[in-house]
């Protein structure tokens, strides 16, 4: 396996629709188009991981400033691994490519959400490091 983590590009947008839909967010290469020039402008990062030419797990990284703290926050918003390639480091070198661009960037700290029905994912985040560290509330807003 031939396994590179690198910046997501415009091309990759149906695989990243793909990889959305695996995570629970339906969409399409269209809207996934619209999303990765928006993000770049807010100066948002999305890895790819790129197994034989393919995107096989992508991450997002949010940088914001903090107003508990001198440093900015790092937030990954999106993590997934193509169903096929889970096991295999894909997520590891994903998740390791966006600490290390959190740490160049002046991050205090690392953090994500998850939902309480992917105990999968939580026992992945407790082997790459993170720690349980509260909960997430939320509100569907309407338009």
């Amino acid at each position: 396996m031939d396994l590179t983590v690198r910046d997501a590009r415009l091309e990759d947008s149906p695989q990243i629709a793909r990889l959305l839909d695996q995570l629970g967010y339906p969409t399409d290469p269209a809207a996934v188009v619209a999303r990765l020039e928006r993000l770049a402008i807010v100066g948002d990062r999305i890895f790819v991981a790129d197994v034989d030419g393919r995107a096989a797990g992508l991450a997002h990284l949010q940088v914001s400033p903090a107003l508990e703290r001198d440093r900015p926050s790092g937030k990954i918003g999106a993590l997934v691994v193509d169903e096929a390639h889970r096991g295999h480091g894909v997520g590891r070198a994903l998740v390791q490519a966006v600490e290390e661009d959190a740490r160049l960037r002046g991050c205090a700290v690392l953090f994500l959400t998850t939902r309480e029905t992917r105990p999968d994912a939580h026992a992945f985040y407790a082997r790459v490091g993170f720690e349980q560290a509260g909960r997430r509330y939320s509100r569907t807003l309407s338009e």
